[in-house]
């Protein structure tokens, strides 16, 4: 997680994914652009992190600069294969808060504003 301090990226980015595990959950942290040339990357990864079947995954998009259409698509592709798991999701900038609310995936997608808060158990 950065800290407050530290450089948000900018737009165009590399696009990067860690996976690791923290307290009870399995925290999928993106940076960059999250577009349809980033979303099979993603996709992948995510695939291989659900068959560990997780209690708890968070897919932190704080670094996340822009969302696009594919992006938001595969927020649900996520949830829907997830399965039983708590998923949460961790979007705080322009990039991501600002098209999940217009889209209105915000209303249902299980959304926090910090990783901190995201990890807190329910």
């Amino acid at each position: 997680m950065q800290s407050p301090g530290s450089p948000q990226p900018g737009p165009g980015a590399p696009f990067a994914v860690t996976v690791q595990e923290r307290e009870a959950a399995l925290v999928v942290q993106t940076s960059g652009e999250l577009d349809a040339s980033t979303v099979p990357r993603l996709r992948a990864i995510m695939r291989g992190v659900l068959t560990g079947a997780p209690a708890v995954l968070v897919v932190d998009l704080s670094g996340v600069t822009f969302l696009g259409s594919a992006g938001m698509h595969l927020l649900l592709e996520i949830q829907d294969l997830a399965g039983n798991a708590d998923v949460r999701f961790v979007a705080q900038g322009r990039g991501t808060v600002k098209p999940l609310r217009l889209t209105r995936l915000a209303d249902v997608l299980d959304l926090y504003p910090t990783l901190a808060q995201a990890l807190r158990p329910a």
